[in-house]
């Protein structure tokens, strides 16, 4: 992902201002959880304290952290890297480490892993694994329960898959209540955007008719824009981000030119208007939390 998408369509905000640093905290609360839980994970599976697949969101943490502010009360569906997902909108996390690692008390009874996350308390249906699934799945959800909201996440390698392609013309001809979320990391597993196509993900979704927004993985440019677009369904918002951590297991990407980190962008915004105390206050409640869960958890196996 091009440096240059650090800071893509952009949306300047005034952070001394009370509601948007009220705003900002509360999303930086949960993407201080999620990637507490992650680090854990990555650690754990490093050690071979666990040996299943596992998709770390590490970097894109902001995106569920501030799709699950705007989007309350809604039907989700997941894809490959949902950790991020399911603890943004209130999941079990004792429910998902023991997911991840094989046990019957697992979200999916220890059978799925990292891909399939599926509660429905929290109304989360995860995907079979097969890349982009979860897209027709959503449409055929929504085209039944037309009273609920749906949001479904997908990534742009799967945005090329011709059966997601076509659920964009038949959720518009339905006129269905559905939110597309695109974490555009830019990599299907190893493979940069420039080497597998030309279009542009929101280009094609708008000659579909669908409402489209892009932009860079800013938690309070996502918050404001999706203020908007959730008013306009269908739509699909395409996030600019950067995956910090390998598309499967326990190691890491490389940190070239055009790498950023948004979670280390984000604290440093808290810290330039005297939030450091409250930063360090979450981290240290999150990293005690994490590390005390999954030691707990894994004295199960």
């Amino acid at each position: 992902m091009s440096n240059n998408f650090k800071n893509f369509n952009i949306i300047k905000h005034n952070l001394k201002s009370k509601q948007n640093k009220n705003i900002l905290k509360k999303i930086f609360k949960k993407m201080s959880l999620i990637r507490s839980f992650e680090l854990q994970a990555y650690e754990n599976r490093k050690k071979n304290n666990f040996q299943t697949l596992i998709y770390l969101c590490l970097g894109q943490e902001s995106i569920y952290a501030s799709v699950s502010e705007v989007m309350k009360n809604v039907k989700i569906f997941g894809q490959h890297r949902g950790h991020g997902i399911y603890l943004a909108y209130g999941g079990n996390p004792k429910k998902l480490v023991d997911e991840l690692i094989g046990l019957e008390t697992g979200t999916n009874k220890g059978m799925g892993g990292s891909p399939p996350i599926f509660d429905r308390k929290i109304g989360m249906f995860g995907h079979v694994g097969l890349i982009g699934d979860q897209v027709p799945v959503s449409a055929g959800y929504s085209l039944v329960k037309k009273n609920k909201t749906v949001v479904c996440f997908l990534g742009d390698g799967a945005a090329e898959e011709d059966y997601v392609l076509a659920t964009f013309g038949f959720v518009k001809k339905y006129n269905l209540k559905i939110l597309f979320v695109c974490d555009d990391n830019d990599l299907s597993v190893l493979t940069k955007t420039k080497d597998r196509r030309k279009w542009k993900l929101t280009n094609l979704a708008k000659s579909f008719g669908l409402n489209t927004i892009d932009i860079t993985d800013d938690p309070l440019t996502i918050y404001n824009s999706l203020k908007t677009l959730k008013k306009q369904l269908p739509a699909l918002i395409n996030i600019k981000t950067c995956r910090e951590y390998w598309h499967e297991g326990a190691g890491k990407d490389k940190e070239g030119k055009d790498f950023w980190n948004r979670y280390k962008i984000v604290r440093n915004q808290l810290i330039k208007i005297n939030e450091e105390k409250f930063i360090l206050n979450c981290e240290k409640k999150y990293n005690l939390w994490s590390e005390k869960l999954w030691k707990r958890q894994l004295q199960k196996l």
